[in-house]
């Protein structure tokens, strides 16, 4: 069985150190076949889009900020 992760934030500092093996175990042993990482603000937008083109089975959603 494959899982899609609709909301997750592997965007935040708090996964700063171990991102990529988390994201490596979720793919490789957990079965998230598809997750979606999720921008807050324009920082962690940016960083969202960064992992999801890093990591073909990441998508990535941006908050937009109007001035």
């Amino acid at each position: 069985m494959e899982f899609f992760d609709s909301h997750a934030h592997y965007n935040d500092e708090k996964f700063e150190n171990d991102r990529v093996e988390i994201l490596n175990k979720l793919y490789n042993e957990e079965n998230i076949t598809r997750l979606t990482c999720v921008g807050y603000n324009l920082e962690k937008s940016k960083l969202a889009l960064k992992i999801a083109k890093e990591n073909d089975f990441i998508y990535a959603t941006a908050r937009y900020f109007a001035k």
